[in-house]
């Protein structure tokens, strides 16, 4: 019998924990992704409101990339020391605190 026809094992699914996590992580993956994948849609309107290049504008949406690897790098080396729901939250909270405070201090 090939695997494809093979009845699934009832215990071997996922318990409703499990699935929350999976939940989770979803949703924190797309609001990661979304948090800089809007930015290139918009690049039309960015650039006439800003008045920048088109270089400028390429810098402007890979500098959240080069900065999320910066940052994972330097905190790999203390995360492990603290509980990592405490940390992602507290790194969570702080990316978006911190994006809405600048996007408002650059307005000033």
């Amino acid at each position: 019998m090939s695997k494809l026809n093979q009845e699934v094992d009832p215990s071997s699914s996922f318990t409703s924990y499990q699935k929350f996590v999976i939940f989770m992580l979803t949703i924190t993956m797309f609001t990661v992704v979304l948090d800089f994948m809007v930015m290139s849609p918009l690049g039309h309107i960015i650039m006439k409101t800003m008045k920048i290049s088109a270089s400028q504008f390429g810098v402007a949406v890979s500098a959240y990339a080069f900065s999320a690897g910066i940052s994972a790098l330097l905190t790999a080396g203390f995360a492990n020391r603290f509980d990592r729901k405490k940390i992602f939250t507290f790194f969570l909270y702080g990316l978006y605190f911190g994006d809405t405070f600048l996007c408002y201090g650059s307005q000033l």
